[in-house]
């Protein structure tokens, strides 16, 4: 046996992968991703230069987060240090904690919660995991199918107690 680096071995890998029907998630992903403005670029540029000019908000924004070897870092109430990230890299850590190798489909407030505890921040972190939750095509697949009627039921009254 001889062993092959996996950079010379990616088609061999898809074509496995591609077989069980696993998705990549980092390329499923990219396609998504809207290249925008990232949220961290004021913040970061305030706290490498606090003495420029800025509005009162963004100062008292600034005060929640921390600048750690050019990463960006949001300070909870606990003063534990959460990685600070832009959307692409949300997107992709949703993904994996969402329907990766160790998901298991879980809602959005479970997975809000599980990106924290791994050390993860974003200021529309909830938001984003309601629009991922609910985009999974195998979440609205297999989920709970409501049993209620779409319309009011009417009730009917029966003239005489005890008549069939």
């Amino acid at each position: 046996m001889k062993h092959i680096p996996i950079n010379q071995n990616q088609e061999a890998n898809q074509l496995a992968q591609s077989a069980f029907e696993y998705r990549q998630i980092i390329k499923v992903l990219a396609d998504e991703v809207v290249d925008g403005e990232d949220w961290r670029r004021d913040i970061i540029e305030y706290l490498k230069d606090p003495s420029q000019p800025v509005s009162r908000k963004l100062r008292y924004k600034a005060l929640k987060f921390v600048l750690l070897d050019d990463q960006l870092y949001h300070r909870t109430v606990d003063r534990v240090l959460l990685k600070c990230l832009n959307q692409e890299e949300a997107k992709i850590l949703m993904g994996e904690i969402h329907e990766g190798v160790c998901g298991a489909h879980q809602s959005a407030h479970k997975m809000k919660w599980m990106i924290r505890r791994a050390g993860y921040f974003w200021p529309t972190m909830l938001e984003d995991c309601f629009k991922y939750y609910k985009g999974c095509q195998e979440c609205q697949r297999f989920g709970n199918i409501q049993k209620s009627p779409a319309s009011v039921m009417n009730a009917f009254v029966k003239p005489w107690s005890f008549v069939g």
